[in-house]
């Protein structure tokens, strides 16, 4: 697929290579990506603004009544939201005035109302009148780019390019922002070829010829191109950025050993070194991208992607402390988007059974995670005895689909479970099944809830059915293997399952507390011990720690099975495994 160097708003290119600065012209925005951006793009325009015209050019038409009036009618109607009315009063204004000026503010009504067939008319109206007006061949350029019409737009180009020379490494380093998604690569290929031969040295226009190779999905050319660049500028960072995400797209091993090799040139580039964690990330060598972002707090405490970075890894690897702390502080830096990081510390909340913080944290998510957060109030609010606000958060939430109508049934069936009503809780899944019978969320939460309320039979058949229908699902194995395994005699079947479960995802901390269960319950308890620990060590959550504790407690390391449960006790004091070894085994 293509890969663009990075997608920043058009009016980036616009109000800062061909314009100097900024001012606000007033244009009403209106609906639709294009025709938002271009008002964007016109409303930030001080060049356009503050551009001065010959004498010779502006109108001498005598201000009638009638022309008077019409200017009126133009900025009432604009003022008053009705933009079509006001976009052809000043398109006829500048058709009867042929003012460059009347022609500027027609362009830029035209654009603010959606009217781009009028805005490109005007615009050419105005380069006309006024031929050296940058603002207005930069406009122009912009709509004919958005209209696929590349071709019209190379002389403007060309003419803005010839105006601003010293503009040209800017603009070739942005070049590709011209093209949107949807516009035909190959045109904006051959456009980019034209321009960038009249700049063989220039290693902007190389990058430029890079990024619009590969967008065509020619990597080896486009690395090439970047290589003629890093030949003209050593060490250049962005360049050296670009090159490994292309080289990721053919192989990710190759684009972290180029960025390795980055790094020993550039030894105090943090940009390089976040660059390579995250490719070891994507990697899934995470201890290894933890590394490199340590290495970059140590240089830069404060530095905003390594803690997020940090934090999140420690978040995948269980450890909540960490990931809390460093989550929080990324949050310190008063990042432009923080939602994903609030969510984030939400579940890190919950995860740490502080319930009041999770509360708070996803009170304050916007945006596209605020549906997420939203879905997890209902279990936090029931966590804190508010089940109440618990009801009225479900209540509040989305269910015009299939999926979210499930949703609601098993949060309502969560409420019922933290109010130890398991019984209602079944009949609420059973019920949900009805309606859905092939519904393997309904399915895996019901048999969860028979095995609270004692119908192990139920969670079995459940069980049963879940794998069935989902055959490679490593928690769906696991969780019918630790059922059978604890709430039954077949220990056959339930090794099976468990070794099948853990051949699907070798690391997963559930799964190795279940297979250490079983060994611990085959009285092998050195394999017990050794499994558990490493469950242990990836979540150390109560039911972990009471299985632990207990092995340990049996071997006669006692002081450490001890230690296990305190810190437990702190996390979750009323977990009922946890107080059950206690009692049993008079560990405390």
């Amino acid at each position: 697929m293509p890969v663009p160097f990075r997608h920043y708003a058009l009016c980036v290119l616009i109000s800062g290579l061909f314009l100097s600065g900024c001012a606000s012209v007033p244009v009403v925005p209106v609906s639709g990506d294009v025709t938002s951006e271009l008002a964007e793009a016109v409303g930030d325009a001080e060049s356009v603004r503050d551009e001065s015209f010959a004498p010779e050019t502006l109108s001498r038409l005598p201000l009638t009544n009638d022309l008077l009036l019409r200017f009126l009618v133009a900025d009432l109607s604009l003022q008053r939201g009705r933009t079509a009315l006001s976009a052809q009063t000043w398109y006829d204004l500048a058709n009867r005035t042929r003012d460059p000026r009347v022609a500027r503010r027609a362009t830029e009504v035209a654009v603010g109302a959606g009217q781009l067939g009028l805005a490109q008319e005007m615009a050419q109206q105005w380069i006309t009148a006024a031929p050296n007006s940058v603002g207005a061949r930069q406009i122009l350029l912009t709509l004919l780019i958005r209209a696929d019409r590349v071709e019209e737009a190379r002389p403007h180009i060309e003419a803005l390019l010839a105006a601003r020379p010293e503009e040209a490494p800017a603009f070739f380093m942005q070049m590709h922002l011209l093209w949107d998604k949807n516009s035909d690569r190959k045109a904006g290929w051959v456009l980019t070829d034209e321009l960038t031969q009249k700049y063989p040295q220039l290693p902007e226009a190389h990058f430029a010829r890079a990024v619009a190779m590969a967008n065509q999905e020619h990597f080896n050319d486009a690395i090439a191109e970047l290589d003629r660049a890093l030949a003209s500028r050593p060490n250049w960072e962005a360049v050296i950025q670009y090159k490994a995400q292309l080289l990721s797209n053919q192989s990710p091993a190759s684009s972290i050993e180029f960025l390795q090799k980055a790094i020993k040139d550039n030894p105090m580039s943090l940009g390089l070194r976040n660059t390579l964690a995250r490719e070891l990330v994507v990697a899934q060598r995470l201890p290894e991208a933890n590394q490199v972002y340590q290495e970059v707090l140590n240089l830069q405490g404060s530095n905003l992607d390594a803690l997020v970075g940090t934090g999140l890894i420690a978040l995948q690897q269980r450890d909540l402390d960490t990931a809390y702390r460093n989550l929080n502080a990324a949050i310190a830096q008063n990042p432009r988007n923080a939602d994903n990081l609030r969510y984030y510390l939400g579940q890190v909340s919950e995860e740490r059974y502080r319930f009041d913080d999770a509360l708070s944290w996803y009170s304050q998510v916007g945006g596209e995670f605020a549906l997420s957060a939203k879905k997890r109030l209902p279990r936090v609010y029931a966590r804190l005895g508010k089940m109440d606000d618990a009801r009225k958060a479900i209540t509040a939430l989305p269910a015009d689909t299939e999926q979210l109508r499930i949703e609601h049934i098993q949060m309502d069936a969560q409420l019922w479970r933290e109010a130890r009503d398991f019984k209602k809780g079944v009949d609420t899944l059973s019920k949900g099944i009805v309606t859905y019978p092939q519904s393997v969320d309904l399915i895996y939460d019901r048999a969860l809830m028979a095995d609270m309320q004692g119908d192990y039979a139920l969670a079995e058949s459940d069980l049963r059915k879940y794998v069935a229908l989902l055959p490679a699902n490593a928690q769906g194995i696991n969780a019918l293997g630790y059922t059978l395994l604890t709430r039954t005699s077949k220990l056959a079947e339930a090794e099976k399952l468990l070794e099948q479960a853990i051949a699907l995802e070798p690391d997963s901390p559930a799964i190795l507390d279940s297979l250490g269960w079983l060994r611990f319950k085959q009285g092998k308890m050195q394999q017990a011990k050794d499994l558990l620990q490493r469950a242990y060590s990836k979540l150390s959550e109560p039911d972990v720690a009471a299985h632990l504790a207990e092995v340990l407690w049996l071997l006669g390391d006692r002081a450490e099975a001890k230690k296990i449960v305190d810190a437990a006790i702190l996390i979750d004091a009323k977990n009922e495994a946890l107080l059950e070894v206690i009692s049993r085994l008079s560990i405390r």
